[in-house]
């Protein structure tokens, strides 16, 4: 697992050979999210921050809590070690994918091995769960032949959401489990203490995580107490009074926070009000034959209902049910692909291991041999083949590195640290015509860009705002009416904007069938629309507008200069330097 979880990083690193300047590479598209926050961190900056607008937290100017400041235990565990070791946001990431597919591995053979009592076949175990996630979820290959607009390819290395977390899931999962089979009332209390502090650890960790380990154990509980014999009763009920009452007392503070949220967050988080249930997902469809096989073998005689790993596995297979139904009773339905993806594909797969143990008591050493070079070769192609096609974009982020570190050493004395720390908003603008640019800079560097890329999920710009910066961005790089309407179709050879300009424009939602409910597309009418407003906006531009956003960075491409007209006509640029692959020019607005 250690070896699939650095495969991409490990590509990069032959395919840059010396040349190498430290990059990551990237396993799920949006990771630049979470190494911009924790560079942040890392750098020393407040918890609730907006690394790509340039803008932090203080007691004058206050940021309204969001995901990343709710849900900070991660990103304050990595960034304290990468201060305490000296590694980059970058480092850290890469030594975090390793880190998961070890830590992954451990928790999900610890669990499967307490359960089914056979280490060789929870060894083999580990591959099927981890290695087949993905295909549990519908989505790394499968979902590229469905032609889903977007797919995941072993999930769980996302980085640092779920990764840095997502053992814990199991962790507490084993933890339910020793404490309910233990003997000893003494260890079963420790275990219960145990699985508690693991759920509430995740309560400020990971939503999707938290949630639906809290859903399992009500989900175990029920069953538990009604299918286990009635002498258990007493002791069962105290297993799960601690392991929840834990939590329950870290969701009290956890709530202050989520008031506190920005005005933003429901719609960056894309919160759906509705009552409908979603019964055929593939963890629901997985989880459903689980159920009926149980039952059948159950009918037939050959398991007890009341056997312990019976209990056991029916509640892990019952778990996707209840996380993608919840709404049904909430109203409220927030992303649930991120439970298909991240937490209930994997349930179903440990359920449907200790479920075929009941059922297939020895299993010869080859069956488990091949079960698990097939499903290590399967995880291989799933892991390697993304890693493929994006080895020209990863050479193109390693390149930039210069640049962007060029750009770390200007902001100790260009202003940046000291605007802020009492402005709590960076005094220094960063352009480049090349937005994968903006992008990777926060993960290196301090200065807010133009663009601001993640500025709705961080609360630091309005969806207004946004509109705004992105007129404003293209009308830099020379764009007119009709680029922006090749962005809008998703046509341009920018696969950036393609997605980046529809979604400030119309939403996310309204690109991404698999956020929620009701999908409604784009309509021509609507571009047509925007792309008049665009037009006339770039036919009115004026000085005042200019001086809105004042830049003090342009970052250029050496190999591909492009037209920067539009900047010298408010700007003046100085002769620039060199840095890497790169140019790196100074600019002051003309009087």
């Amino acid at each position: 697992m250690v070896l699939l979880s650095l495969t991409p990083q490990i590509q990069l690193w032959f395919l840059r050979g010396r040349d190498w300047n430290g990059a990551y590479a990237t396993i799920q598209g949006d990771e630049y999210l979470y190494s911009g926050y924790l560079n942040a961190l890392i750098d020393g900056r407040p918890r609730r921050n907006d690394p790509f607008s340039g803008r932090d937290s203080i007691s004058k100017a206050p940021l309204p809590e969001t995901a990343f400041s709710i849900q900070f235990i991660p990103g304050f565990v990595i960034a304290t070690l990468a201060r305490a070791f000296g590694v980059t946001a970058s480092t850290a990431f890469i030594v975090l994918a390793g880190a998961t597919g070890l830590l992954a591995g451990l928790s999900v053979f610890w669990l499967l091995a307490s359960v089914t009592g056979d280490r060789r076949y929870a060894a083999a175990g580990v591959l099927v769960v981890l290695c087949c996630g993905a295909l549990a979820g519908g989505e790394g290959l499968v979902g590229v032949f469905l032609n889903h607009p977007r797919s995941f390819f072993l999930p769980f290395l996302r980085r640092y959401q779920p990764a840095a977390v997502f053992p814990l899931f199991f962790v507490f999962c084993t933890s339910i489990w020793r404490a309910l089979t233990q003997e000893s009332k003494s260890r079963a209390r420790l275990e219960s203490i145990l699985a508690g502090l693991t759920l509430a650890v995740l309560v400020f960790s990971y939503l999707y995580l938290w949630t639906a380990a809290a859903a399992w154990l009500l989900c175990l509980a029920l069953l538990w107490i009604y299918l286990r014999p009635a002498t258990e009763r007493r002791r069962s009920l105290e297993v799960f009074s601690i392991s929840g009452s834990i939590p329950i007392l870290a969701l009290l503070p956890y709530a202050y926070l989520v008031s506190h949220r920005a005005a933003s967050l429901d719609d960056a988080q894309t919160m759906f009000l509705t009552h409908r249930p979603d019964l055929f997902r593939t963890p629901e469809l997985l989880g459903g034959c689980i159920l009926v096989l149980l039952i059948i073998w159950i009918h037939r005689g050959k398991v007890e209902q009341s056997e312990p790993r019976v209990v056991f596995a029916a509640s892990l297979a019952l778990l996707p049910f209840v996380v993608f139904n919840q709404q049904v009773l909430t109203g409220r339905s927030m992303q649930p692909f991120h439970f298909e993806n991240f937490v209930a594909n994997y349930a179903v797969l440990v359920s449907l291991m200790i479920t075929l143990k009941l059922f297939w008591k020895a299993v010869p050493n080859r069956a488990l041999a091949w079960i698990a070079a097939l499903c290590f070769l399967w995880g291989a192609i799933e892991i390697g083949l993304p890693a493929l096609a994006r080895s020209g974009p990863e050479v193109a982020n390693d390149q930039m590195v210069p640049v962007l570190r060029r750009l770390k050493e200007l902001s100790k004395q260009d202003g940046t640290l000291s605007s802020l720390r009492d402005e709590g908003k960076t005094s220094t603008l960063v352009f480049s015509p090349h937005a994968e640019v903006m992008g990777l800079l926060p993960t290196w560097a301090l200065q807010g860009t133009l663009l601001a890329l993640g500025g709705f999920e961080f609360g630091g710009a309005s969806q207004q705002q946004r509109k705004e910066l992105l007129y404003l961005y293209l009308y830099y790089c020379q764009a007119n009416g009709e680029r922006l309407r090749e962005f809008l179709n998703e046509r341009s050879d920018d696969s950036l904007m393609n997605y980046y300009a529809p979604s400030v424009i119309f939403g996310h939602e309204r690109i991404l069938p698999m956020l929620g409910f009701d999908f409604r597309p784009i309509r021509q009418d609507e571009i047509d629309e925007e792309v008049r407003a665009y037009q006339a906006y770039v036919d009115s531009f004026s000085r005042e507008r200019a001086w809105k956003q004042p830049l003090t960075y342009v970052v250029t491409r050496m190999e591909r200069e492009p037209d920067l007209s539009q900047i010298d006509r408010w700007y003046q640029r100085d002769a620039g330097e060199q840095a890497g692959s790169y140019r790196l020019f100074r600019v002051k607005l003309r009087f």
